[in-house]
């Protein structure tokens, strides 16, 4: 092989890595800039007017449970509020998941609302 055919696999092969070496990357890695979604969850069991220190104790417990999420899923931007007896959660999945889970460990179950 001659010198200049050697320059031209070497130009088309480094070019091929700048073209394909973001895509690699993006696939590598895992996906925490997916879409955040909203969803809702009734408190188990549901109590659709709860009182005032059922309330207190539940927002306590969400606020407690959003800041396990942003601490143990970096950049999720997790966000979590109080409807009378519903949840409504923004977020993507893996934050939901700990939210959920962190909940549930601390005596405030969800289950999801079917739409």
């Amino acid at each position: 092989m001659t010198t200049s055919h050697r320059i031209l696999v070497f130009a088309i092969a480094a070019s091929m890595c700048v073209v394909f070496s973001p895509a690699m990357v993006s696939a590598a890695e895992p996906s925490i800039t997916e879409a955040p979604n909203k969803k809702s969850f009734n408190t188990v069991p549901f109590v659709p007017n709860p009182s005032d220190t059922q309330r207190g104790e539940l927002e306590r417990m969400v606020d407690q449970c959003v800041q396990t999420v942003e601490r143990e899923v970096p950049g999720s931007h997790f966000s979590a509020n109080v409807a009378g007896g519903i949840v409504n959660t923004v977020g993507i999945d893996r934050g939901r998941f700990k939210f959920w889970k962190c909940m549930s460990e601390n005596g405030h179950p969800l289950a999801p609302i079917n739409k």
